[in-house]
């Protein structure tokens, strides 16, 4: 039970491989080929590429298991390459679910944006810039706080003896956050489970609103740009279909803490899901501006 299984381990190096590679294109279509009147959008496109990079190749190395403690604690057990690359490992899994989290954000930001463009002027790139790094800002400051509530390594043992004895866990291959009740790790934890579910309905309350605009607005508007907010509306409403499953693993997480579910196949999905949802996004951006190119 200490390894993963091999479908699992294929499925999981395919799909962060896969975003790697599209995600690197992405980025470097959207720095170089961007048109300058969507430069705004590009900062904010580029910004959402690199946490989507960021949080795939952090999740190759790490691979995680996420082994809840009862409501005391949380394990992850490391089954990637990180196990033997690097002696500190919790600061690769710190910068995973880190970008997952700010993929939410960002997804909705997305929306948002959109939205906002249709009903009013573009921002300029200086106020996006801004606006992406407050936005940017809040996350990152709730993991600078998780970040240094890493248990003692006996301490994580004594958890895991407690609540999972018939676990097979490499001593060397896990670590822990414990005290969950009163520890600084919580209101990311919070966030994450929190992001995951109101956001989401977010997207899809702001996508109906973009669908509704462009609906009583489209007289207004020629052949050739209105393909262009409709593009981007059937990307956006795509990649925030498939990021509805991060809700899923959010619930699997819940089940997991609140001792109602036990499952190793849960355990690995938690991080899986939403692996899956980041390797898309790139993707599906990539199919949805190749024919705005040609406009």
């Amino acid at each position: 039970m200490s390894e993963p299984p091999v479908v699992l381990s294929v499925i999981h190096f395919t799909t962060c491989s896969i975003s790697i590679v599209f995600g690197s294109i992405l980025f470097a279509i959207a720095a170089l080929k961007t048109p300058k009147h969507l430069a705004p959008y590009s900062v904010l496109l580029r910004t959402l590429t690199l946490i989507e990079l960021s949080t795939s190749i952090s999740a190759f190395l790490v691979f995680p298991r996420i082994v809840p403690l009862g409501m005391e604690g949380v394990a992850c057990v490391y089954s990637g390459p990180v196990r033997w690359m690097f002696s500190n490992k919790f600061i690769f899994y710190v910068i995973e679910l880190h970008g997952t989290v700010q993929y939410n954000v960002f997804m909705a930001v997305c929306f948002c944006y959109r939205y906002y463009v249709l009903r009013w002027e573009s921002p300029t790139t200086k106020q996006t810039r801004v606006f992406m790094l407050v936005v940017f800002s809040f996350t990152s400051f709730l993991f600078v706080l998780f970040v240094q509530c890493l248990a003692p390594h006996e301490v994580t043992m004594r958890y895991i003896a407690k609540y999972v004895p018939h676990y097979d866990i490499d001593p060397d291959s896990v670590q822990s956050i414990v005290d969950l009740s009163h520890s600084l790790a919580t209101p990311a934890i919070l966030w994450t489970i929190l992001t995951a579910g109101a956001l989401s309905f977010l997207n899809v309350f702001v996508g109906t609103a973009i669908y509704k605009t462009i609906s009583i607005t489209e007289h207004n508007w020629n052949n050739i740009l209105l393909t262009i907010p409709i593009l981007f509306l059937q990307a956006l409403s795509l990649q925030g279909i498939i990021g509805q499953l991060v809700l899923l693993a959010a619930i699997g997480y819940v089940l997991g803490q609140l001792d109602l579910v036990r499952s190793q196949i849960l355990e690995y999905n938690v991080h899986m899901v939403s692996e899956f949802c980041v390797a898309t996004s790139p993707i599906i951006t990539l199919f949805y501006i190749r024919p705005y190119r040609k406009l």
